[in-house]
């Protein structure tokens, strides 16, 4: 049998790389999936669903024309509805959302569009009376503005139908930059409800629209995070994780000891933050698989207005951004994804720290990107000058390997035995190799949750890319292929095609050195080298083109590497010398060992 190209490191590391794209996939499906039994209120009132036409509202609501009334500061635009009282539109001024007919972020980026986010107070009694506020009319009762004569502070009431009595919402904006507003709920002389046994709940629903380029891969990060606290008093306790739903099913969970509850997408969120821990929380996720809403989240708590006459929350409206979100001091910046277990650190104290620090240079994105390759590639430099090295000294050494597989082709114990030999006696570990890439795994594997979560980046273009956080696409397939979708990008091609020109310049005249003519035992495994270039151009087609650009850079720097470190830094004429010079030394040392020995024993003979 002739020889076979094989090289053990690259196999093992290749194996590994393939483990974590399967590992990879199958948290991206299953990922935060919680356990799909229903969960049921154990309350003696029964949820059902509430007549929002209950006859004598629709009377009265009907003769009166909805009015809108505005709150605003530098980075927000409310629109709040007199029916209802609720948030009719979110306006983020600073962001835009994706235009198809435009093919780039273009189109004014609303959170909440036409009462998509609804809420409201349900009152309910034992006999089955039960009637909503989202029917009932609100009018300002008293606005307070700021200098620039915006309204900051807006208060909204409405009449009880059934008795006396009034009910207040009360918004409160921030100025400039806070993307956060205050809402309180106030009662008075509600004694209509208290008198007849009745509850009330706070009911909210959110259709949450689709902003993005790739509404599926959107999709994947749009989800229901939350933070939970043993402690029922104390919202002042940080050290709480925070917990999800499933992305991808459908699913409902009632959560105890809530501090805040957030409504993530890719790069925006909305979070319910109440003012005291709500001690029981029902909550619903459903997926949409086509429309302009991604999901529908709904929300039910149960309040007591009489009770309590104000009822504080505050919504947050805005980005995903590590810097605003830590401001908050109540963990919100971890519902970002940047990963799990340690994969999180590498790219919140690395990946993250690099990107901030070349930011400031102002270039374009896709060149800071190129950059922070370059930086990455340069602290992986005497990692892979030691891969290299020991790619070299193999290669020296592979004759040495050739005839001890010859001599003992019949016996593959002393085979290894003497094999490890000659490795130990050149001073060489060939499993440095394999170590080798299973550091540089996690930062491989990091890459994928990093570029597709950075909000910097989100809308930024560079040369044809358009969005360096979604795949470019220089060609649409009329078909779907699995794996692969049903687009072509160009950056994931010329990743792929420079992964396959390193994969061959590393592996070329590289022959397996542990197999013999007659050992049939270990397969051709050359293949799978040659595989990993296929495997990538699937799997990263439909990711962030921003991963695919760091991934091409990547492999170009590697080949530079290559003939760099051959041309310059490594002289196999050498090495072959000085692996000679080791040998010789060894032998020598070994004779001169006998030598005394021998002469000892003449020696002893002699006087004998």
């Amino acid at each position: 049998m002739k020889d076979k190209n094989l090289d053990y490191s690259s196999i093992i590391g290749l194996i590994l790389i393939l483990f974590v794209l399967i590992i990879f996939t199958y948290f991206n499906n299953n990922n935060h999936t919680n356990d799909t039994n229903k969960y049921k209120y154990n309350n003696s009132y029964n949820y059902k669903e509430l007549d929002s036409n209950h006859q004598e509202f629709s009377i009265t609501d009907q003769r009166k024309k909805n009015h809108f009334f505005l709150l605003e500061n530098d980075v927000l635009k409310l629109k709040i509805s007199s029916l209802g009282g609720g948030i009719h539109d979110v306006l983020l001024k600073k962001y835009k959302a994706y235009d198809s007919l435009l093919s780039y972020h273009a189109k004014n980026l609303y959170l909440i569009k036409n009462s998509s986010f609804l809420y409201k107070l349900s009152f309910l009694n034992q006999k089955g009376f039960n009637f909503d506020t989202n029917t009932l009319y609100f009018q300002p009762i008293f606005l307070e503005k700021n200098q620039k004569s915006e309204i900051k502070t807006l208060t909204m009431r409405a009449k009880n139908p059934y008795g006396r009595g009034f009910l207040d919402y009360v918004y409160t904006i921030g100025e400039k930059n806070q993307y956060d507003i205050g809402f309180s709920i106030r009662t008075r002389n509600f004694s209509f409800f208290k008198n007849k046994g009745f509850v009330s709940y706070l009911n909210l629903e959110h259709k949450m629209l689709s902003l993005e380029k790739d509404r599926d891969w959107e999709n994947s990060y749009t989800q229901v995070c939350y933070s939970a606290s043993s402690d029922n008093e104390n919202m002042n306790n940080h050290f709480d994780s925070v917990k999800y739903l499933s992305e991808k099913k459908t699913e409902d969970k009632n959560i105890y000891g809530v501090k805040w509850i957030s409504h993530k997408q890719q790069f925006f969120s909305f979070i319910l933050i109440p003012e005291k821990i709500l001690k029981s929380v029902f909550v619903q996720s459903e997926n949409f698989s086509s429309g302009f809403f991604l999901k529908k989240i709904q929300l039910k708590t149960f309040i007591d207005p009489v009770k309590n006459e104000n009822i504080s929350f505050r919504f947050y409206f805005g980005p995903l951004d590590l810097k605003i979100l830590k401001k908050y001091q109540n963990g919100f910046e971890n519902i970002i994804p940047f990963g799990w277990g340690f994969l999180k650190w590498i790219n919140k104290y690395f990946f993250l720290i690099v990107f901030q620090f070349l930011e400031k240079t102002n270039l374009n994105y896709g060149i800071i990107i190129i950059l922070m390759t370059i930086v990455v590639k340069l602290i992986l430099y005497p990692i892979t000058y030691k891969q290299y090295k020991l790619s070299a000294i193999m290669k020296s050494i592979r004759p040495e390997i050739e005839k001890l597989n010859h001599k003992y082709r019949k016996d593959v114990f002393k085979k290894q035995r003497a094999i490890m030999e000659l490795y130990h006696n050149v001073g060489i570990n060939p499993m440095s190799g394999c170590i080798s890439t299973l550091f540089q795994i996690p930062i491989f594997y990091s890459l994928f949750k990093f570029f597709p979560t950075i909000i910097n980046l989100r809308g930024k273009s560079f040369l044809w890319v358009e969005d360096l956080t979604s795949y470019d696409s220089i060609f649409k397939l009329p078909f779907f292929i699995p794996f692969y979708g049903n687009h072509v990008s160009l950056l994931t091609l010329l990743y792929s095609l420079a992964l396959l020109v390193y994969t061959k310049l590393s592996n070329n005249g590289k022959k397996n050195v542990s197999q013999n003519e007659n050992d049939f035992s270990i397969p051709d495994m050359n293949f799978l080298l040659y595989l990993m270039p296929i495997v990538m151009l699937l799997f990263i087609n439909s990711y962030a083109s921003a991963l695919s650009l760091y991934y091409f850079t990547s492999n170009i720097i590697n080949i530079g590497f290559f003939f760099f470190i051959k041309e310059f830094m490594l002289n196999e004429k050498k090495i072959l010398i000085k692996i000679q010079d080791k040998k010789e030394i060894k032998r020598n040392y070994w004779n001169n060992i006998i030598k005394k020995i021998t002469n000892k024993r003449y020696k002893n003979s002699t006087k004998e």
